[in-house]
């Protein structure tokens, strides 16, 4: 079993995927999920965030396992909503990598013709497997999603942003550095 804690408040790892341990993200309640999926769902309804983590089983196709982990928290988040959305990627932006075990990651956003969706994701390898940790975050309603979508910008969830950082440090016991790397910081000189 894989237990590590970083200094976030958390007293111990009281949160698993298979066997991988972390603090369970604050604020956010876990979602039932079938005892078939490989990843954990926690959602935060103030904000219409979820936070996802994934511990795949070697050898999984990245592409369907991240289609059923999408699909999956979309329909338990927004199960009112239609589930058909167009989808379209967003570039990076400079924030790069948080963590020294982050080997890749996703942005995407969605709309399905009233709600906006903003999807993002990091990749781990840690301790010889693959960990997934990301959110789903609604992105507007409406015409302010339409426009969104449109432009393809991308953007952020704070609290989803916070929630993964505080999550991939607690499975990997890296230190938050002094600036969060969530925090935007403005330099004007």
């Amino acid at each position: 079993m894989l237990t590590f804690v970083a200094a976030i408040g958390a007293a111990s790892p009281d949160c698993s995927v298979g066997d991988v341990r972390f603090a369970c993200p604050k604020n956010f309640k876990q979602v039932p999920l079938e005892p078939t999926q490989q990843f954990g769902l926690y959602y935060w309804k103030k904000y219409n965030v979820g936070i996802f983590v994934a511990a795949p089983v070697a050898g999984y196709d990245e592409s369907k396992f991240m289609t059923n982990v999408v699909r999956t928290s979309l329909a338990k988040m927004f199960p009112k909503d239609s589930q058909q959305f167009s989808w379209k990627g967003v570039p990076p932006y400079p924030s790069g990598r948080i963590s020294k075990f982050e080997i890749d990651g996703t942005i995407a956003q969605a709309f399905n013709g009233s709600l906006g969706i903003l999807i993002k994701y990091r990749r781990l390898k840690f301790n010889g497997r693959d960990i997934i940790v990301g959110y789903v975050s609604d992105f507007g309603r409406g015409a302010e999603a339409k426009v969104a979508f449109e432009r393809g910008l991308g953007g952020d969830s704070m609290p989803g942003c916070y929630a993964a950082v505080d999550t991939i440090y607690s499975i990997t016991g890296e230190k938050m550095p002094e600036n969060n790397p969530c925090d935007l910081i403005v330099s004007v000189q």
